[in-house]
């Protein structure tokens, strides 16, 4: 794992990001509803697109539940609005242009990463790249952190992923 202080049992770092569409989303749109998932990765990042890809079922979940699903790509406007729409990503998409603050406060090294933010702005969960296991996991944590019901599987296809693939 990374080092600073975006990690498990910590304060989220507050960040302020301009979404696709128009419009900011903050660290206080993830907490005021009651927690949620931002996920930081770049547009060119192979193993960025296989779990943005994959993931619907559990953005669709959080989202069901009135939860904020967000995708931060470190990336321009143009390259992540082109991505998502190759892809078709369902959830919002924000940018964090340099000097990157956001992922710099969240002290990200390696993308995708991805962070599951509790009620009360705390990292409840921090996984980084995609190792199949971690991710199938995240369902138990989400539905803690978040206070949801029972969680659908949180990939879609899974058993036609890796188990591996660094970010």
């Amino acid at each position: 794992m990374s080092g600073g202080t975006a990690v498990p049992g910590a304060l989220a770092p507050d960040f302020d990001v301009p979404a696709l569409g128009g419009g900011y989303r903050e660290l206080r749109d993830v907490v005021h509803p009651g927690g949620g998932i931002v996920i930081f990765f770049k547009t060119e990042c192979e193993t960025s697109a296989l779990l943005l890809s994959h993931i619907g079922p559990l953005a669709d979940a959080v989202e069901k539940e009135e939860r904020l699903f967000l995708a931060v790509a470190q990336n321009s406007d143009e390259e992540a609005r082109k991505f998502r729409d190759q892809l078709g990503l369902r959830f919002p998409v924000a940018c964090d242009k340099p000097p990157h603050a956001a992922s710099r406060a969240y002290a990200v090294v390696t993308v995708p990463t991805l962070f599951v933010i509790d009620g009360a702005g705390r990292i409840a969960e921090r996984v980084e790249g995609f190792i199949k296991s971690e991710v199938l996991a995240l369902g138990a944590a989400v539905e803690q952190a978040l206070a949801l019901g029972d969680i659908p599987p949180v990939l879609e296809r899974a058993d036609e992923l890796p188990e591996l693939k660094p970010g």
